[in-house]
């Protein structure tokens, strides 16, 4: 039974890391930007200003791929896919790690009318979004810690919490 739960856990979590990532252009949020998005941007707002919006846009994209794809790597080993390499491991933590508070900047007021997966919520309640940001970064920096232990037990929690992180921020702030 146990055994069962942390399959079904990893398997959600897997699920949810595979998320991280892949903004479509799809479709558009459809809302501009409060004033008060502006004051409230993350650290780092203003380089990211310099890019237009379409490529503040594909810059969050192309992070959020990162994302996913050490996701992926790590995942295939927790569910045991691909066996169990605490180096790789380690890189893709590493990598999570030092891009997790990368994308946020690029979600200027500026790009809210661009396409992509991004939700007006973005923009409407930025202290929420903040927290599901704090959220990964802290979840991402956990598993980079634990992946340092060179086993695989020690992994798996972290990786769910980074995993529940995407979760709860694409509920609210991604359109699927």
């Amino acid at each position: 039974m146990k055994k069962t739960m942390l399959t079904l856990g990893t398997l959600t979590a897997l699920s949810l890391l595979a998320a991280c990532g892949g903004q479509s252009n799809s479709s558009a949020p459809a809302a501009s930007a409060p004033a008060s998005a502006a004051a409230s941007a993350p650290a780092g707002q203003a380089a990211a200003s310099a890019l237009s919006p379409k490529e503040a846009v594909k810059e969050r994209e192309k992070l959020m791929e990162s994302f996913k794809k050490d996701a992926g790597t790590m995942g295939k080993m927790v569910k045991g896919e691909t066996p169990y390499d605490a180096a790789a491991f380690q890189a893709a933590a590493d990598n999570l790690a030092a891009n997790a508070d990368k994308p946020w900047v690029h979600y200027t007021p500026e790009s809210a009318n661009e396409e992509s997966e991004a939700k007006p919520e973005v923009w409407i309640k930025p202290d929420e979004f903040k927290k599901e940001i704090e959220k990964f970064t802290t979840a991402a920096a956990a598993l980079k810690t634990a992946a340092a232990s060179g086993k695989l037990d020690d992994v798996k929690k972290p990786f769910g919490d980074v995993g529940q992180s995407c979760k709860s921020c694409h509920d609210t702030f991604r359109a699927d």
